[in-house]
């Protein structure tokens, strides 16, 4: 993964968790109400109680609901993470950004969202 770089990002807000994805992953950016109890929440890799203002839309059709996103256009070096690591998202880590200081969890939102069909069923 050396020299791996994103270039769009949407940068997500769960709760008070940042975690973000590669913006190719995104078809639509909708609102709950339009996947009312099958959306899942982002929230829930936090161990917190599902919510979103926003469902982003794989064109796969799996959605993730999350609270906050910004359209990110720059590109972003990723840093890998560990193969632990990666293991404990279900493999929809791809490693983290730097981003104004911050890092974020860059994840692949159809990976991501087969990652939370295994937790408990919350809707967003």
């Amino acid at each position: 993964m050396h020299g791996l770089r994103v270039s769009g990002t949407l940068l997500c807000h769960a709760g008070t968790h940042r975690i973000a994805f590669p913006a190719v992953d995104v078809a639509v950016i909708d609102a709950p109400g339009l996947h009312a109890g099958r959306s899942r929440s982002a929230r829930q890799a936090f161990g917190e109680p599902a919510g979103a203002s926003r469902v982003l839309l794989a064109p796969s059709g799996e959605t993730v609901g999350v609270d906050t996103l910004e359209i990110d256009a720059e590109v972003h070096r990723v840093l890998p993470a560990s193969p632990v690591v990666k293991w404990m998202g279900g493999g929809s880590l791809l490693g983290f950004i730097f981003v104004r200081g911050v890092l974020w969890p860059l994840v692949r939102l159809v990976e991501f969202e087969h990652f939370l069909a295994g937790a408990p069923r919350e809707a967003a």
